[in-house]
Order: C-alpha cells, then structure tokens, then sequence
C-alpha cells in the first residue's frame, strides 16, 4: 500500500463517514454545516438537503436536541442524553442517545456544536424477541396438553348441541344455538394455541416478499377487506429467504389488525425497503429487508406496549390475543425480527427478514 492509499484510507474525511453513530455540525446559529453518511440513514434524506438547513427545521416538535445544544453551550462543555425520541421523518420514529459537544475557537469563542446522536434499543428489541421466543416455547407444551384434552369433550358437546337443535323450539332452541356458538368459539381459541405450540418446519426457498404482500392484499379484498392504497415498495429488493404459507400467515395477521386499528375511515400502508441494520451470524454480515405494515388508528395504549407480544395480550375486546405471538414465533424461526413503533395516528409493525441466496 502506498504512502498517498494510506493516507486516504484514513483521512478525517473517510473515518468521518465510517464512523456508526450520526454526528451533525451546526454553527453558532443552529444552521447544519456538516453530516456524516451515518447522520443521513437517520434522517433519510442526503446531506445535499440537509446542510444550509436550521436544525430546528428538521426536528420539528423535537426541543430536546436545541435544548442539549444550548445546555451546552452555557456550560461550556459535552452534555448528553441517554433516551430521546426523534422523528426524523413524519412516519418514522427513532430512539436515540444525544450528545452535544461544543466546538470553540482557539481564543474560547462559541462557533457551533457537533450534535452527535446513536441509535439505541437494537440489541435491547433483539434480546426481547428472544425471550419472548423463549417464553412461547415453553408455554407450547402446555398448550398442546391443555387444548387436546379440552377439543375432545368440546366436539361430544357441540354433537350433542347439533342433535338437540333439531328437535327444541323457541326460548330451548335459542339456548342451544347459544350453547353450539360458544362451543365454535372456545373450539378456534384452542385451535389459535394449537398453531402456538406447533413448532412447523421452515420450508425455506428464495421468496419475492412483494409477491408475498400482493397475495396477502388479494385476500384481504376476497374476504370483503377494502384494498391498501399508497404501497411503496422498493422495487430493488433482492429475494428474501423463508417459507411461503407461513411468511403468507403472517403478514396476513399484520394487515387484518392494521386494518381493524383503522377502521372503516382509517388508513393501511405497506412499506419495504433495505434495512440499515446488519446482524453477524456465523461471523459474516447478513443484510436485511424491511417491512412496515402502518396504520393511522389510534394506537396501542401505552401499558401494553412492552406486552404486546405476549401470549393473551390484545388491544381489541374480542380478541384471543395469540395473533401476535404466532407472527412473533415465525418471525423468529425465520431469523428476522419483529418490532412495533405506536403513537395515536400512527402504529407501525416492522419486520426485518434476511436476504435470500446471493
């Protein structure tokens, strides 16, 4: 390697741009000066059109950051913050650590700031799916116990109810139409926890998720669903790797909840796109598509946020609450990931699947 490849492999200006978390330079007016390419994934937006821009501008509703800088400029010195939210962009939300670090010149003048901000919460979401990946297996067992003993009197009883509702009239047929609907009912729940305790072998191939998502948006309207306007789908995506029926059974389960989360004036938009995230397995990098399946209903409540993947946790009235757990088990058997973003006016369940064969 020569003197001049050397220098340049390792100029301010490369380790600047390699550098994983974003940093930001503003001058003393709070106008950007200078991002890294880092900076740019965060705000989705090149650098062309974010410098000469006041930072204010592109953090709207967002004073923490300006109050950071103006924190540190008062004291003269790095001021941090460990969890902030930011929306860099109106359908997007990331949780960030903040550092501002005043730049002086050499006789103490205040001339700007480098606003440094590094995406936190990936290793935690991780770690998360796992436990609950870990939590549904050990509950699978006993919920393949528990729904088999319970499934065989269930069909005596609902045999039982068919036979006397030939014969009984008004307020008695009414009492076993009641008895024979319930007996459905309690019959799909165990039928949902059967599907949980499953553990289905992954029949993998290289998979076109946007012929994925086109059958997915074919059902929904076969059912009586309405159509999902205003998809934006990377056209580029190379094949994903994973089994057709049950990545078909999960996205499915996404968009009939977005669109219940909807309602009937409500809002459903699908999303792919390159992942900016990469994960090691056996020591090697391997890139990630995305999947966002938005809605603009009110949200999940707070409380249940940290639960929401958890087995019997739903946010609608008559619901079993195993919907989620299952796409969260065959997220995970797909070695993807599963994460949800939620504030009133916009709910977004992400999926992060590996790329296929290269």
């Amino acid at each position: 390697m020569t003197t001049s490849t050397r220098d340049s492999t390792f100029s301010p200006a490369t380790l600047w741009d390699h550098l994983t978390l974003g940093v930001v330079g503003v001058d003393a007016a709070g106008v950007v000066r200078a991002v890294n390419d880092a900076a740019e994934k965060l705000f989705g937006k090149p650098r062309g059109r974010l410098i000469g821009q006041e930072l204010e501008s592109l953090l709207p509703g967002h004073p923490v950051a300006m109050e950071l800088l103006s924190r540190a400029r008062a004291l003269n010195m790095p001021c941090r913050i460990r969890d902030a939210r930011l929306t860099p962009a109106p359908d997007r939300m990331v949780a960030v650590a903040l550092t501002a670090v005043p730049l002086l010149s050499p006789d103490g003048v205040w001339m700007g700031a480098m606003l440094q901000m590094e995406e936190v919460g990936t290793t935690a979401r991780i770690e998360e799916g796992k436990r609950i990946h870990d939590a549904l297996d050990s509950l699978g067992d006993l919920a393949m116990t528990v729904a088999h003993e319970i499934k065989n009197p269930l069909a005596g009883i609902r045999g039982a109810a068919q036979l006397l509702e030939g014969r009984a009239s008004g307020a008695d047929a009414a009492c076993v139409e009641l008895i024979r609907t319930e007996v459905d009912r309690v019959s799909r729940l165990l039928d949902d926890l059967l599907g949980l305790a499953e553990k289905q072998l992954v029949r993998e191939r290289d998979l076109n998720i946007h012929e994925i998502l086109d059958h997915v948006s074919q059902v929904c309207v076969s059912s009586g669903e309405r159509p999902i306007p205003g998809s934006d789908f990377d056209p580029s995506l190379p094949p994903v790797r994973g089994d057709q029926d049950q990545l078909i059974q999960l996205f499915l389960n996404l968009v009939k909840n977005a669109m219940q989360a909807a309602g009937v004036e409500g809002r459903v938009r699908l999303v792919t796109r390159f992942s900016q995230r990469t994960r090691m397995e056996q020591g090697r990098r391997r890139r990630h598509i995305e999947v966002e399946v938005r809605d603009n209903g009110p949200g999940v409540p707070e409380e249940m946020r940290q639960r929401i993947f958890l087995p019997l946790v739903s946010t609608k009235a008559s619901g079993t609450g195993l919907g989620l757990s299952i796409c969260q088990k065959i997220v995970q058997a797909h070695g993807g990931q599963l994460e949800m973003e939620s504030m009133p006016g916009n709910t977004i369940f992400r999926v992060l699947l590996p790329v296929g064969s290269p």
